[in-house]
């Protein structure tokens, strides 16, 4: 067996992030040594619970959960979550008995990477503050960081004078990704494209939620999901950066170069690629549908839990 890549992921704890958190903690060959959680689809609060409700559900007891910052570096920017009232289309599980570190997520992470024999690889799939947070305080710890890898920004060249789509990661907080992507730490970014391409159809949410109990909570969860770059599926934005994790050779990549340009239209800011430009990133163009979802129920056979699924 080869050896497992050792995993710090950073999450906010919606709809699709179940979907990732299932299939890492799945994955036979990564080891998640900790899992952040980040604002980003409801509050700080809610996004833990979310957390630890899943990893109680997936029988997994011992990784360690930190809580993160609740709210944007610099600037509060207002956002509408398509993930229902709570980040999981309203479903709570009410008796969790996991609790998160005492830390935050700040000094778990530090003290994760300090003790580390090998780099790791750290995965953004939240707006990217708790990273840039990390290196903004500690900075020495960008050379025990293997590389980052963000669900963050589109992969389409946006024309002079254009107004680019406003991507959730990037927008919620430009000024921590312009952080990450100027950092010395190599970089791979996983685009949104890539989770309305391998979207889930109604016959794969079918097929979810009779393989086992744990995928009839994701067929319930997935009714309250609302991309409308899908018209009639799920997105999976977030499940594909675990799937780039485990399987990398199942998605096309190119060099490009990453920078974070402001737009007063927007109110916000977005992550802009330039394929021509010195690269700074890696940039994922086309991924395999048929092998993600390979890999998805690869993932979903192995769940077992004993909690009543309502």
């Amino acid at each position: 067996m080869s050896k497992k890549l050792p995993v710090i992921l950073d999450v906010d704890t919606g709809i699709d992030d179940a979907v990732a958190v299932m299939m890492a903690v799945k994955c036979k060959n990564l080891d998640i040594k900790l899992i952040t959680t980040c604002h980003g689809n409801t509050t700080i609060e809610n996004i833990t619970k979310n957390t630890l409700s899943m990893l109680a559900l997936l029988g997994e007891y011992n990784i360690p959960v930190a809580q993160g910052m609740g709210h944007a570096l610099k600037k509060v920017r207002e956002h509408v979550s398509v993930h229902g009232s709570n980040g999981m289309g309203g479903y709570e599980y009410k008796n969790n008995p996991l609790k998160a570190l005492d830390k935050s997520a700040l000094e778990a992470t530090h003290e994760v990477l300090q003790k580390a024999d090998e780099p790791i690889t750290m995965v953004c799939i939240s707006p990217p503050t708790n990273v840039a947070n990390l290196l903004l305080h500690y900075p020495e710890d960008a050379k025990k960081i293997k590389e980052i890898v963000l669900m963050v920004g589109s992969n389409e060249i946006v024309p002079e004078g254009a107004i680019p789509y406003k991507e959730f990661n990037a927008s919620v907080d430009p000024e921590a990704l312009e952080i990450v992507v100027n950092s010395s730490v190599p970089k791979v970014i996983i685009s949104m494209e890539m989770g309305h391409t391998a979207y889930f159809t109604w016959k794969d949410v079918y097929k979810t939620e009779h393989k086992n109990d744990f995928g009839k909570l994701l067929e319930v969860i997935f009714r309250q999901y609302h991309d409308y770059h899908v018209k009639n599926g799920i997105a999976t934005h977030d499940g594909c950066a675990i799937a780039y994790l485990a399987k990398p050779k199942i998605f096309k990549m190119a060099d490009a170069n990453m920078t974070v340009e402001y737009f007063e239209q927007l109110g916000s800011g977005v992550g802009v690629i330039d394929y021509e430009k010195t690269p700074n990133c890696k940039i994922t163009k086309e991924v395999n549908v048929k092998k993600f979802k390979k890999l998805y129920f690869k993932c979903l056979k192995k769940c077992k839990t004993t909690q009543e699924i309502e």
